[in-house]
């Protein structure tokens, strides 16, 4: 079913000033709106692993629908947003070794691209985020001659390298256990300069530039810092602690391409993780729609569709899905020591 804009736009005032009734159905045409992206978000996949190919660069792809929970949020925290100019329901990651190497994906992405290039991209490499966070993200806007009822969807790739992905997943992962979103800027501030001291450290590392506020700080002041500050608030320790947790695996094949997963984190901090394949884009988006509806109102549960050609590949797409922060955690103590 097409949507229109205003429709879209519509819901989206509803979650912002509508009863829970009214909001009840809002959500149910955000979430048709956002099942729409499947197809887009598939063939711009095909069209990604095959430039891919191509360039003979070892990288890691994963895709993902934005979680209901993380679209309501977003159309919260920004009450001028037009909702259907939001560019990252349907999310492709594209993991890689070094700065040139995402500087070569992406120009051998836009290069003669069918799809309409959003330009410019949002360059957080060259200009980090206030929190740290870098990476490229490119936005194409969606074109088929053939079936036009999907154009002008937007679909959003993420360009990194191993180094901002261990950074940004261990931010991420840091937030499951204390159930609050740092990447959305909540959460305890002093954590929060901890990954902004290791963003600039990470940036010093790959020969990039650096957080605005640390410019003038030399390398050893950064450590220095870190390492007062994780004196206190014990944030290595803390992600150190998670290779402790036994996640749970409820899973029947490995070799499948989407997958559902349930995470959830209780009172005492136990984990768990419920994992299931399908390789059926139909049934894994009707089970992910039941499943969320289901858990939408727990704060300990999260449910996550995403896509990836095996088990192991979506443990190094979304190591945060897994507690799994012992990159970040190593490489910090390298540079600190």
């Amino acid at each position: 079913m097409k949507l229109s804009n205003k429709q879209i736009n519509k819901a989206g005032d509803t979650i912002r000033n509508g009863n829970d009734v009214e909001k009840e159905h809002a959500i149910e045409i955000l979430n048709l709106w956002r099942y729409n992206h499947m197809l887009p978000l598939r063939n711009i996949r095909s069209i990604v692993d095959h430039r891919l190919k191509k360039l003979g660069i070892e990288c890691i792809v994963g895709q993902r629908l934005k979680r209901m929970i993380s679209i309501i949020g977003k159309i919260i925290r920004f009450p001028d947003m037009s909702v259907s100019k939001m560019q990252d329901i349907g999310g492709i990651r594209i993991i890689v070794p070094t700065i040139s190497d995402v500087k070569k994906v992406h120009e051998a992405l836009i290069k003669k691209s069918k799809h309409e290039i959003i330009v410019p991209p949002k360059n957080y490499i060259e200009t980090p985020k206030t929190d740290g966070y870098r990476s490229i993200h490119q936005v194409f806007k969606y074109r088929n001659e053939q079936n036009e009822d999907f154009n002008n969807m937007r679909i959003e790739i993420q360009i990194r390298t191993k180094l901002q992905h261990d950074w940004a997943t261990s931010v991420e992962t840091l937030g499951v256990i204390d159930k609050v979103s740092y990447k959305s800027g909540f959460g305890d501030e002093e954590n929060k300069k901890f990954f902004k001291l290791a963003s600039a450290l990470f940036s010093i590392k790959e020969n990039c530039n650096v957080l605005d506020e640390y410019k003038q700080c030399t390398k050893d002041e950064l450590i220095q810092m870190l390492r007062d500050l994780d004196q206190k608030q014990q944030v290595l320790a803390k992600l150190k602690g998670l290779s402790t947790l036994k996640p749970v695996l409820n899973l029947k094949n490995s070799s499948d391409t989407y997958f559902v997963l349930l995470l959830a984190v209780d009172e005492q901090k136990e984990f768990s993780i419920k994992l299931i394949p399908f390789d059926d884009e139909e049934q894994a988006t009707l089970h992910y729609d039941a499943l969320e509806k289901k858990n939408r109102n727990n704060t300990g549960k999260s449910v996550v569709l995403v896509r990836s050609k095996n088990l192991k590949e979506l443990k190094k797409a979304y190591p945060n899905y897994f507690l799994d922060t012992q990159y970040f955690v190593r490489t910090i103590e390298d540079i600190i020591k």
